[in-house]
């Protein structure tokens, strides 16, 4: 009863939560920007780790590796998006509260064209996204290893 009673006051008092995320000026950014820093970072080293060592063949780790790359790309991606946030002046921009109403207003110039462009960074991390599920469930899947305690008699 205590259970249903959080939920259902967790749903009535909910608001709305978009997938875009606001950093205080200027800090948020800055730390923001690092942070995808390293991220890029860990995701090359690992790469290159598998090129020298490569841990293993088969669809699980080629899955895991188009992830990596496709999140490499979205953060390459999402960092030159925070750059050019930085230069484009805010009156450039129509950003209402509804981000479906977000707009380039005139006169546009290629650096805005450019961030318009490249602010739709989904069509990358969504990608990365189900290559990493895939990854997984392949690995989870895989015949021989200790998943097999999962699924007895090959059930799964």
């Amino acid at each position: 009863m205590r259970c249903l009673f959080i939920v259902a006051t967790i749903l009535l008092f909910a608001k709305p939560a978009f997938a875009v995320q606001v950093h205080g000026p200027p800090e948020g950014l800055y730390v923001h920007i690092i942070a995808h820093i390293f991220f890029s970072s860990a995701i090359i080293f690992l790469l290159f780790l598998f090129k020298r060592h490569p841990p293993g063949r088969g669809t699980p780790w080629r899955y895991l590796r188009w992830s990596l790359f496709m999140f490499l790309l979205w953060n390459i991606d999402t960092l030159i998006v925070h750059i050019l946030s930085i230069g484009i002046p805010e009156a450039a921009l129509h950003m209402p509260e509804d981000i479906f109403q977000h707009a380039l207003l005139p006169p546009i110039t290629a650096k805005e064209i450019l961030f318009y462009v490249l602010r739709n960074d989904h069509l990358l991390c969504v990608p990365a996204m189900l290559f990493l599920v895939l990854s997984l469930r392949s690995f989870l899947r895989e015949p021989g290893g200790e998943n097999d305690t999962f699924y007895p008699e090959g059930k799964g």
